[in-house]
């Protein structure tokens, strides 16, 4: 029988293989004339129709109208996910100490991670991190964090974290909003058409960097124990 994630994923791959019918909204909004004929797409509605598409095929059309009447803000859409469907959140960093753009923005949600187990308020129940580690060799290392060595890497969150079938996720505090399948991220750019239109990339190699995935509970399953959130 087949379960949310199931139909998520079948939808996400749909629209990634086959989208003419679309275009950017922010390129549809520069000509809309020119574009009149395309359906508008960008970063959260992508994630909203897969999410609608699922909802609604497992009967839970209710879910599937408050989800878009979220859709404006990410991260309440993320909460309302966690908080009415038992999803649970998992934080991502791939260097706590030493972030490739040199933004303290992801040291600040790490803290929030540690000490209140969210990620601008949405609650966390695991925590992904020091998965690829800026080297010492990189410009960025130790502009912010100069006192702090090498951060320890960690394969053995991430790798649990691959198996996942599908998540919703967030950066920057939901600015920009993306979808997460089996250690990949599906992405729509606002202002593409054609093939550079949606893309994918490994979590791995996310140039976003930090922010929070949320996962159906049968698929949080399979992160393992030492992922865990332990607030402090």
């Amino acid at each position: 029988m087949k379960i949310f994630s199931d139909y998520a994923k079948e939808k996400l791959l749909d629209l990634y293989n086959n989208h003419d019918h679309e275009v950017g909204s922010e390129l549809k909004k520069s000509n809309p004339e020119k574009y009149k004929s395309y359906e508008s797409t960008d970063c959260i509605t992508y994630a909203l129709n897969v999410i609608s598409f699922a909802f609604k095929s497992i009967g839970n059309n209710e879910a599937a109208k408050r989800s878009w009447g979220l859709g404006k803000h990410g991260t309440e859409l993320a909460k309302y996910l966690v908080n009415h469907h038992g999803w649970k959140g998992v934080y991502i960093n791939p260097d706590v100490n030493h972030p490739l753009d040199s933004d303290s923005e992801h040291a600040y949600t790490s803290y929030l991670a540690s000490k209140k187990c969210e990620y601008y308020k949405v609650p966390l129940e695991y925590k992904v991190t020091n998965y690829a580690i800026t080297p010492k060799t990189n410009p960025a290392f130790g502009k912010l964090n100069k006192s702090k060595g090498v951060t320890a890497l960690n394969t053995i969150d991430i790798a649990s974290l691959e198996f996942v079938k599908f998540g919703f996720g967030v950066s920057r505090g939901g600015r920009h909003t993306w979808l997460f399948s089996k250690g990949k991220i599906y992405e729509v750019h606002w202002d593409e058409i054609g093939a550079n239109l949606y893309e994918s990339s490994s979590i791995r190699a996310f140039p976003w960097l930090s922010g929070a995935i949320v996962v159906p509970s049968e698929q949080a399953a399979l992160i393992v124990a030492s992922a865990k959130v332990k607030c402090r």
